[in-house]
């Protein structure tokens, strides 16, 4: 009862692998946009995450600055 099996771990691996998958995808699309790809760590912030959207909705692009 105070240890984790391991299909706990192999369910904590999964979730992490899926957000950092996640992380990657966001990245690359602010990439292409012409944001800091370090942005798509703020995805991972539970309500910054619809902050930093906010903020990217509102935001001149970098790409429309060209």
């Amino acid at each position: 009862m105070g240890t984790f099996s391991i299909w706990h771990w192999g369910i904590i691996a999964f979730i992490v692998i899926v957000y950092l998958g996640l992380a990657y995808l966001v990245a690359r699309i602010l990439g292409r946009l012409g944001f800091s790809r370090w942005w798509g760590l703020i995805s991972l912030i539970p309500y910054l995450n619809i902050v930093g959207l906010c903020v990217l909705a509102y935001v001149k692009w970098p790409i429309e600055r060209r």
